[in-house]
C-alpha cells in the first residue's frame, strides 16, 4: 500500500492549496471542511487545547475526503512531539518560530527517518500497522514539513533556513512577524510588506513552497496572486464566532424592526 501526499498532488494540479487552522478540536468541523473541498487543515497544538487522541480522529475525518491534516506543535524544540504526531498518522508538521538553520536541522532530525534524520521506527498508525510498503522511504518523501518564519531573526536567516534538506514549505505567520518587527497587526506596513516579499523571494529561489496566513477571501486571493502556494483562509473558531454573530444580529434586526 502506498502513501498519498494530498497537498503535493493538489499543488501539481493547481499550483496552490487552500487551508484553514482548526483550533476547535472538532473532527466534525474537519469533515465539513473536507466535504466543502478544502485542501488541508492545520490542527493547532500551539495555541489550542487539542489532545493527541482527538488529532487522530481529526486526521481520520480529513482523510475520508482527501484533505491533508497537519499539526502545529508548540515550539521549534518540541522534537519528540513532532515524531509522536507523525507516528499516530498526522500528515505533516508545522514548526512555529523557526529562527535559525540549526533549529530547522534539528526539527528535520525528528521528522525524518535515517539517513535524513533520526526518527525512530514504529509499528503504529503512521505506517498503518505495517501496511505501508517501505514506510521509512515513503514517509521521508510524503510527510509534509512546514516551518514558520515569524520573527526578525528568522527573517535575517531565511535564506539559510530555506536550504534545509527535507523542508517543504516556509509559512509566514503575519501576526507574530508584524509584532516582532514593531508593527503589531499592520501587515500592510512597508517594513512588514518588505519582509513578506523577502521570505517569498527566498522560497522561490530555493524551490520551497511559500505559505501564508490570511483571514478573509480577498486577502487569500491576493496572496495566491502574489505567488503564495499554501494559504490559509480562516480559523474555524473565529469563523464560527463571526458568522454566528452576523446571523444572530441579522435575525434581531429583522425581529425588532
Amino acid at each position: 500500500m502506498k502513501m498519498q501526499n494530498f497537498v503535493k498532488e493538489t499543488l501539481e494540479k493547481r499550483n496552490y492549496a487552500l487551508g484553514a487552522f482548526v483550533a476547535s478540536g472538532s473532527a466534525m468541523n474537519c469533515e465539513c471542511l473536507a466535504l466543502n473541498g478544502l485542501d488541508f487543515i492545520i490542527i493547532d497544538a500551539e495555541h489550542a487545547q487539542t489532545s493527541t487522541e482527538t488529532m487522530v480522529e481529526m486526521a481520520r475525518a480529513s482523510e475520508l475526503y482527501g484533505m491533508a491534516a497537519f499539526a502545529r506543535v508548540y515550539d521549534p524544540g518540541d522534537g519528540p512531539m513532532m515524531s509522536r504526531l507523525l507516528d499516530v498518522g498526522i500528515h505533516g508538521i508545522m514548526v512555529p518560530l523557526v529562527e535559525t538553520r540549526e533549529q530547522a536541522d534539528m526539527a528535520i532530525q525528528y521528522m525524518k527517518f535515517p539517513p535524513l534524520g533520526k526518527r525512530g521506527a514504529n509499528g503504529g498508525r503512521g505506517p498503518r500497522w505495517g501496511i505501508y510498503e517501505d514506510y521509512a522511504r515513503q514517509a521521508n518523501e510524503n510527510l509534509y514539513v512546514i516551518m514558520q518564519c515569524e520573527t526578525r531573526r528568522g527573517l535575517e536567516n531565511i535564506e539559510e533556513i530555506c536550504q534545509t534538506p527535507g523542508l517543504d514549505c516556509v509559512f509566514i505567520g503575519t501576526g507574530d512577524l508584524s509584532q516582532d518587527l514593531g508593527y503589531p497587526g499592520e501587515t500592510g506596513h512597508p517594513e512588514v510588506a518588505a519582509a513578506i516579499d523577502k521570505i517569498l523571494a527566498a522560497c522561490q529561489k530555493y524551490g520551497v513552497v511559500p505559505g501564508i496566513v490570511t483571514a478573509a477571501p480577498d486577502a487569500a486571493v491576493a496572496r495566491i496572486k502574489q505567488g503564495f502556494q499554501l494559504v490559509t483562509c480562516m480559523n474555524d473558531q473565529v469563523f464560527f464566532r463571526t458568522a454566528s454573530e452576523q446571523r444572530i444580529q441579522q435575525v434581531r434586526r429583522g425581529a425588532d424592526a
